[in-house]
């Protein structure tokens, strides 16, 4: 019996199959758990028969297969969820360039630390630690308030607080899991304890990067450019801040500072052009070889070495990958098989790492570079000069549209305009920095004034970037769109780009149109109440049918982290909000309102009430959204007795407490108020601490939620905003026991993710954690609510 004909897979056939070993890929990741060895094993058999796909079907299931198995090494070698807290003492080495921030003046975390304190500033660092021992996980450590100088690949015996991963889970946030999980990252911690150890060579590569660098620092003190010369020499943006990152966004030029292809082509071609014009000076090198391979040899040599410079991070890797297959093509004379290696370049990267699929950056990579070899081809026509670099800029700006939007949730129109007078001014101020470095070695005396020209011109672009984010209207156009909208945008996009005559192509960019349609997704009736999972910190969402109030911003974590940037923005834009009717902060700790300045840059805010406005809270404040009534019980006007100035009367007391009923029925959002002003509340109306829904006050201390508390609010549902093990100990137990006494259901957002209600006329719906009803294979399983008493 003769076998069916299989379908070609070479040559012609290569898309196809590198679509089919992503999409197998694609498929375990997608799952929520790992499946069992017996599914694998049935899912084999179709491969071993005789069938028309067989290869194809192969090559879907070989993606499958090695995802499989990256995915089961790292989550062996993670640290156990059951040993989060565990303190260890632990040798390796510091496996990449420490992030260096001062730190405030009062750290959240200072007092973990039993370091040793001396004289000096103190400093915040951030590190990836190798431990000696083969059987500990590569560990992210954060070391508080130090004042000893760690370097790149020394060796350190550290006392840790080890974690298992994990991040805050909301909907549309930032999976700082997942993150990890795709950078083999499998534990993090904090240092108790610290000493220096000695040991032998090794991490060359890290120690030159360290050592270049110092010498930055030395040569760039103060200079506000030393971060951007940093991020663009040897990839260390640990000094770049939350306003550059902003700037970058809303002009598109973030990939600045993300050493890629962008700034490996620079280089490229900085070298190529140099070389082969200074080969043609010398005729008998040229009979040896001609100086066009001369050029791309000498080249490909400098892109090597400025990857490994620059970190050799995957973007690096990526760029370099590309590169040496785009050149291997030319070098053999065959330069139509570029795209052909641009698809065997993304294989080799997938199947070495299926976990980069997780990352943005392999998506934006490997789509702008597919792009611009599509322009460069021809086919769009494209004229020569300044036009065929604005058609380039503005095929980049449309393909990688609907992927800014899925991964930024948000676009601008300021990119191409941006990029086509930024990008010809890196172009000449890249290959510059190189040479005023390696002149700096050299020859210090003129090597050092011209990096200081070099940065100041790097500094003049970020500047002018600043300028133009400022002043354009509109630069920034925050959404979330749904999946199915960026497929039609993706659909658009091809029908755009395709040759003349195509059928429809005149009405492709209508589907671009729904990308800036606003969502619906408010409540018909009653109200949607969200307690987002912010760590150790408040940040609560309610939504009616036509409006949104913001109560709360959750933390700010360092001057370039902040739970309103990473979770907050992007949960309300998910939910299709950029404006709120009103945000109220209910008191001025930190966990409270660091992520106000997130907001207010994100979203446009009408009215704000609270510890960060002229207009505070005040008892007897009611207004009615939508058939829903918020009633603000707390603080007392200054008249009233027991006032806020009192001895007794704490900051905490002080703060907002929000009542939100609809239908006669309630939720109770009591900020951190403890006793005494719980015992206020209780000699007022208690009636109007009656809920159905209740905001644990004080993330479950025992300083609140009082017995009277309880037994006036009897609630049905209980939600401790709580950080995932925090070091308080929230909620403490003593508490949640009196919440189950009364028969309320306890949810925590530090161990279940945001938690979500509706209430309305027909009473509380169920209460969803988001953890738990959209579980990933990188997650452990979300933890109870502590019940057990000190």
């Amino acid at each position: 019996m003769r076998r069916p004909p299989e379908p070609e897979t070479s040559d012609g056939g290569l898309l196809p199959v590198v679509l089919l070993f992503t999409a197998g890929a694609l498929a375990v990741l997608a799952l929520p758990a790992l499946p069992p060895l017996s599914w694998l094993a049935a899912l084999a058999v179709p491969a071993l028969l005789p069938w028309r796909w067989r290869r194809l079907y192969a090559v879907a299931l070989l993606g499958a297969l090695l995802t499989v198995l990256r995915v089961q090494h790292l989550l062996d070698t993670r640290w156990p969820l059951a040993d989060s807290d565990r303190e260890l003492t632990v040798q390796g080495r510091i496996a990449s360039l420490p992030q260096k921030r001062l730190s405030p003046g009062q750290h959240e975390e200072a007092e973990l630390s039993d370091v040793a304190e001396a004289d000096g500033p103190k400093r915040d660092l951030h590190f990836l630690f190798a431990p000696d021992d083969a059987g500990l996980p590569l560990i992210r450590v954060s070391w508080y308030r130090s004042d000893q100088a760690v370097r790149g690949g020394d060796c350190w015996r550290l006392r840790l607080r080890l974690r298992a991963p994990h991040g805050s889970l909301n909907p549309s946030g930032y999976d700082y899991e997942a993150w990890l999980f795709e950078q083999g990252i499998g534990a993090t911690a904090t240092v108790r304890a610290a000493e220096p150890c000695a040991a032998g060579g090794g991490y060359l590569l890290l120690r030159a990067r360290q050592a270049v660098a110092d010498r930055l620092e030395h040569w760039l003190p103060g200079d506000p450019a030393l971060g951007l010369v940093a991020g663009l020499a040897v990839g260390d943006r640990a000094l770049l801040r939350e306003p550059d990152w902003d700037t970058f966004r809303v002009t598109g030029t973030s990939h600045l500072m993300a050493i890629a292809g962008l700034h490996i082509g620079m280089v490229v071609a900085a070298v190529y052009f140099v070389l082969r014009w200074l080969w043609v000076l010398f005729p008998s090198l040229c009979l040896r070889l001609p100086a066009q391979k001369a050029g791309m040899l000498g080249a490909v040599l400098a892109a090597v070495v400025y990857a490994l410079m620059s970190g050799f991070e995957p973007p690096a890797q990526r760029a370099l990958l590309m590169l040496l297959f785009g050149f291997a093509a030319l070098w053999t004379d065959r330069a139509s098989q570029v795209g052909r290696a641009l698809a065997l370049a993304w294989l080799l990267i997938v199947a070495a790492s299926p976990t980069a699929l997780l990352s943005p950056g392999l998506w934006l990579s490997f789509t702008a570079v597919a792009a611009i070899l599509y322009v460069l081809s021809g086919r769009l026509q494209a004229r020569h000069g300044l036009r065929s670099l604005l058609l380039l800029q503005l095929t980049l700006s449309l393909v990688l549209l609907p992927l800014t939007f899925y991964f930024f949730q948000g676009g601008g129109w300021l990119g191409p305009l941006a990029n086509l007078a930024v990008v010809p001014a890196f172009t000449v101020l890249l290959p510059l920095l190189l040479v005023a470095l390696l002149l700096s070695w050299a020859w210090p005396a003129a090597g050092v004034p011209l990096l200081h020209f070099v940065a100041h011109g790097i500094l003049w672009v970020r500047e002018g970037l600043g300028w133009a984010a400022e002043h354009a209207p509109q630069a920034w156009i925050a959404a979330s769109p749904e999946p199915a909208l960026l497929l039609l945008a993706m659909l658009g996009m091809v029908f755009l780009l395709a040759p003349r005559g195509v059928p429809l192509r005149g009405f492709a960019a209508l589907c671009f149109l729904p990308l800036f349609l606003p969502l619906d997704r408010a409540p018909r009736e009653g109200f949607d109440l969200t307690a987002l999972d912010v760590g150790q910190g408040l940040s609560v969402v309610v939504r009616t049918a036509h409006h949104t109030l913001l109560f709360d911003t959750g933390p700010a974590f360092e001057d370039v982290a902040d739970a309103g940037r990473s979770e907050v923005v992007p949960f309300l834009l998910g939910q299709g909000v950029s404006e709120l009717d009103m945000m109220i902060v209910s008191q001025a700790d930190l966990d409270h309102r660091g992520g106000a300045p997130s907001v207010r840059r994100s979203l446009q805010v009408l009215r704000e009430i609270g510890a960060l406005s002229p207009l505070p809270c005040v008892e007897g404040q009611r207004w009615d959204w939508d058939g829903v009534t918020f009633q603000i019980l707390n603080p007392p006007a200054q008249s009233d007795a027991d006032p806020p100035h009192s001895q007794r009367w704490s900051r905490n007391n002080g703060g907002c407490v929000l009542r939100v009923s609809s239908g006669g029925h309630a939720a109770l959002l009591p900020a951190d108020i403890e006793a005494p002003a719980e015992k206020r509340l209780l000699a007022g109306d208690p009636g109007l601490l009656r809920a159905d829904v209740v905001l644990a006050p004080h993330h479950g201390s025992k300083t609140s939620s009082t017995q009277g508390l309880v037994d006036a609010a009897q609630p049905l549902l209980v939600i401790f905003p709580s950080g995932w093990h925090n070091r308080f100990r929230f909620p403490r137990a003593p508490v949640v026991a009196r919440y189950l006494l009364a028969g309320a259901e306890p949810h925590m957002t530090g161990n279940g993710g945001a938690v979500s209600v509706h209430v309305g006329a027909d009473g509380v719906g169920a209460a969803h954690d988001w953890s738990e009803e959209h579980p990933r294979l990188w997650r452990a399983a979300a933890e109870a609510v502590p019940t057990d008493l000190d």
